[in-house]
Formats: structure tokens, C-alpha cells, sequence
């Protein structure tokens, strides 16, 4: 199984330790992050930066003018990547920082640091040079983050300082029509300063050619571009062509957009997986991301694309009125989980019910599609609806599918642990046992203090009903983990007993 990689901008660090909770008047949570901020004196910091899942917005905070902080609702069955900073200090960085924490106290200092000048391929200092530095890969137990970033940015004179907290950094310097540089990784410790000049270099050039995979002609409109990295950005013309200037030697990790097709991948890529690859000797996955060794003398890059297949239809109730706002998405079938391992390829329904989906065609392996009553994570009324398995081809066109919500059943029980207690605050879940649904839409719910549950909205069949930790083996899950279920539409089945397995097992 590949580990999900992401890059990440993001600052750092100094200590850790005990501190009062900050005040608040709501309930403090297991999934909740509170504490403190303050500067080596103990003095607290007003308006720091706490930031959990630092690459993308959503569970940010300050702190007030007290230093405090808190973050709610991060849930609690793994730890969360989370970082503190303020300009003009070093910053706090944990890739692995457990939630249901009310005392966290952070120090940030401005001990530790880079400083240098960053120099055009002439000599001359480079005035307001945007200056980043990579420190990951980092390793949190649901996510590898591939690149952790810091970044400064040079003064009038060119030069910079970087707060840091110790590691090793790569620093990497793109300044556009002057130059590039990238470093080897270089270590410093804490309340080390070091000197770092960056000697800027002429960037390099890739060229690219898209192509369609079957007719071999040339795709316009490609889109090749890093996320992390502004300006590394553009897309193939008519002839298929795409050019990218001043470009740093190196790894470089490119994502790809392509409107109409759904798969691409490139004999010259790094890696298997971005090769054309079939996973199991029937299903064909490459629709991620690309990366390539760019170095002086390239040779221009082939990168095949794959058409999409268009599906369209409509998402009805059982009485087959339209439904707004349902999710449309597409399963592995016999894999119970989605065809990416993510929900990239779910859409939601208009107001008239209707639905537009694009996605890689299945070749010699099978899906189905699932329809689920609200967004991701939301459960409504009604419960999921699948159709049958089918298998389809690049380019083909699916007109007038109709996916149909189901009348719900429900199961009621209790989690308790292997001496027969009961475990509070615990996910269960129904898991279809005929593989058609996508985990990411099971019905869900959480153990009462006295662990139990009422799980409803679910799609009437056979079902497993299942206690967190989802992830162990059938040898590792203790008896009655999982019970399996059949359901009628309407039914109430009471008196399921689930035996959990302790949360943190590894």
C-alpha cells in the first residue's frame, strides 16, 4: 500500500511543556488541542499562528493575549501534524501531537537560525529573493508528508535570516529571470546560528510533450504544476507541447490536470506507479502525481494521457423523486472502498437530482456506483443506494443512470472491551458485505458513555457491523469486533454486542 505524500509549508519549533487550560466556556473534548504560547521568559505571545494539517485551511487559530489557544474537533483515533509560529520567532513543529491535550505549553525563541545572502550568478546581491527551505519528510502514523517547508524572504540588501528549530534543511531559491539554487541538506543545532550564502545559478528548461494514449496525438490545455511552489506552473498548447523555465536541479514532483481525461503517466517518470502500471494485473490506478530528475541536457519528456469516461444521470429517493445535494461516487467493487483510496472522484447532485462524473475507466476490473443521502460525512434520510457492477473503456459515454436511495434499517447494541466493560466514545459502523459501498459514505456513529450506539441509515442486506480500530486483521480483532447482520427496510435489530480492541493498538 503507498503511503499518501504531501507536501507541506510549515514552521518551527523550541520546547514543550505542562501549562494551565486556557479559558473557555465550552466543554473541554478528547478531540480537542489546548494550551499556550509564550517567549523564553515565559511571557506569553498574542496573536501566534496554530495550525493543524498546515497544508490546507481549516483548523487554524491565534492566540489571544493571554497566549492561549484552543482547537476543537481534530478527532482522536491518530495523533495530528501541528505547528506554532510568529514572525520575528522560531517556530514549534510536531508531526505527531496526540489530541485530547488541555496543557500544552509551546516557548518559541529566536535562537536558532540560517542567515547569508543570496547572490545572482553575477555576484550581486538578489534584493527580496524568496528564500525556502525543506525539511521532511515527516512521518505521522496516517500520512507521510513528503516536503515540510519554512520560507523567508531577503531584505533590500539580499540578505536573509531563517528562524528554524533544529534539523536539516534543503533550501531551495527561485528568483524568476535571475537564477536558482538548491542546497544539500544541511544540518543545525539548537540555539546554533549558521552562515549560509546562496549562490544563484541560470535555471533549467523542461520541455514536455502530451499525448493521447490510444491516438498518439497531441493534448492541448495539460496543466503540469507544483502546488508548493508558485510559478512552476503551465500548460500544453496545440501542439502539445508544455515549457517550463528556471527550474532547479533536482527531484521535482509535478500534479497534473488535463480536462477530459482521468489517467496519465510517463515511461521517463521516477517511479513505478508513474510508469503505466496495472495493481493487481487488472486494475490500472495512474492518475496521481508525476515526478522527474531535472539536470542539465534533459531530454524533452513524453507524458501519455487517458481519456475519462463520462457518466451522467440522476439521484432519486425510493419513491424516485430527485434528490439535491446527494453524493454520486464510484466504488472498487469487491474492495468495499473507492477506486482512489480518497474521494476525489465523488460529485454532488444539482437541485433537479441530475449528475456529471468523470472517471478512469475500468479496463478488466469492475466498479459500481454508490449514491449517498448528503456530503461526505453527513447522513440525512435516506440510506445508500448501489447499482450493479460494470466495466467501461477510455472515452466512453454513460447516459441516464439512475441511482436510488434505499429505505433505511438501524442496529442497536453495545461496544465493551475483552473484560466485559463498557467502551465510551467509540466509532461503529455498517460495512456492506457485498463490497459495493465506499467506506468513506459507511454509516457511522459514536458509543454513549455507557457504550452504546444506534446506528441507522443503513442500506437494507447483509451487513457487518464493526467497532473501531477498523484497520486490524482478522487475527488481530478480537471475537465479535465485527458481527455480521441481514436487514430489512424499516428494520430495528437491538442487541448487537461488539467486543473493541484497545484504540491505540499498533
Amino acid at each position: 500500500m503507498r503511503h499518501w505524500i504531501i507536501g507541506a509549508i510549515v514552521l518551527c519549533l523550541v520546547s514543550v511543556a505542562r501549562a494551565k487550560a486556557p479559558a473557555t466556556t465550552q466543554a473541554f473534548a478528547r478531540d480537542d488541542i489546548a494550551g499556550r504560547v509564550s517567549d523564553a521568559d515565559g511571557k506569553p505571545i498574542e496573536g501566534a499562528l496554530v495550525d493543524v494539517w498546515s497544508w490546507y485551511k481549516g483548523n487554524e487559530t491565534h492566540t489571544d493575549a493571554d497566549g492561549r489557544f484552543v482547537l476543537r474537533k481534530l478527532g482522536h483515533d491518530e495523533p495530528v501534524e501541528i505547528r506554532i509560529s510568529k514572525e520575528g520567532y522560531g517556530f514549534w513543529y510536531k508531526v505527531d501531537q496526540p489530541t485530547g491535550v488541555e496543557g500544552l505549553w509551546v516557548r518559541l525563541t529566536s535562537k536558532t537560525f540560517f542567515e547569508g545572502v543570496v547572490k545572482a550568478p553575477d555576484g550581486k546581491p538578489v534584493p527580496h529573493a524568496l528564500v525556502r527551505a525543506d525539511f521532511g519528510p515527516k512521518r505521522n502514523p496516517g500520512v507521510t508528508i513528503g516536503d515540510v517547508w519554512v520560507e523567508t524572504t531577503a531584505d533590500d540588501q539580499g540578505h536573509y535570516r531563517m528562524y528554524v528549530m533544529p534539523d536539516a534543511y534543503e533550501f531551495h531559491v527561485r528568483v524568476p529571470n535571475v537564477g536558482v539554487a538548491r542546497t544539500a541538506k544541511t544540518p543545525i543545532g539548537d540555539g546554533e546560528n549558521k552562515k549560509l550564502d546562496i549562490q544563484l545559478e541560470e535555471g533549467l528548461t523542461l520541455n514536455v510533450l502530451a499525448k493521447d494514449s490510444i491516438t498518439g496525438e497531441p493534448v492541448p490545455g495539460v496543466r503540469l504544476f507544483v502546488w508548493q511552489q508558485k510559478g512552476i506552473d503551465a500548460k500544453s498548447g496545440p501542439d502539445g507541447h508544455i515549457q517550463i523555465d528556471g527550474l532547479q536541479p533536482g527531484k521535482l514532483e509535478f500534479q497534473v490536470e488535463a480536462p477530459g481525461y482521468a489517467r496519465w503517466w510517463s515511461e521517463q517518470a521516477l517511479h513505478p506507479w508513474q510508469k503505466k502500471t496495472l495493481d493487481d494485473g487488472k486494475w490500472q490506478r495512474n492518475f496521481d502525481s508525476l515526478e522527474f530528475t531535472i539536470e542539465r541536457g534533459t531530454r524533452p519528456l513524453t507524458v501519455e494521457l487517458e481519456k475519462a469516461v463520462t457518466i451522467t444521470g440522476v439521484a432519486v429517493d425510493p419513491d424516485g423523486k430527485p434528490v439535491a445535494g446527494a453524493t454520486v461516487a464510484p466504488a472498487r467493487t469487491g474492495s468495499g472502498n473507492s477506486l482512489t483510496g480518497d474521494t476525489r472522484f465523488s460529485v454532488t447532485s444539482k437541485k433537479d437530482g441530475t449528475f456529471r462524473m468523470l472517471l478512469p475507466a475500468s479496463g478488466e476490473a469492475q466498479y459500481n456506483l454508490v449514491v449517498h443521502d448528503g456530503k461526505f460525512q453527513q447522513w440525512r434520510r435516506w440510506a445508500n443506494g448501489v447499482n450493479e457492477p460494470f466495466q467501461t473503456t477510455p472515452g466512453q459515454k454513460i447516459d441516464g443512470v439512475t441511482m436510488k436511495l434505499e429505505r433505511p434499517a438501524m442496529v442497536k447494541g453495545r461496544a465493551i472491551d475483552a473484560q466485559g466493560k463498557p467502551v465510551a466514545d467509540r466509532e461503529v459502523r455498517a460495512h456492506a458485505a457485498d463490497k459495493r459501498e465506499n467506506r468513506y459514505y459507511d454509516p457511522t456513529t459514536r458509543t454513549d458513555k455507557d457504550g452504546r450506539f444506534e446506528l441507522k441509515l443503513i442500506r437494507p442486506g447483509e451487513q457487518f457491523i464493526q467497532v473501531a480500530p477498523f484497520w486490524l486483521t482478522a487475527e488481530e480483532a478480537p471475537k465479535n469486533s465485527t458481527v455480521k447482520v441481514k436487514l430489512e427496510a424499516g428494520e430495528v435489530k437491538d442487541d448487537v454486542e461488539l467486543t473493541a480492541a484497545p484504540q491505540d493498538r499498533r
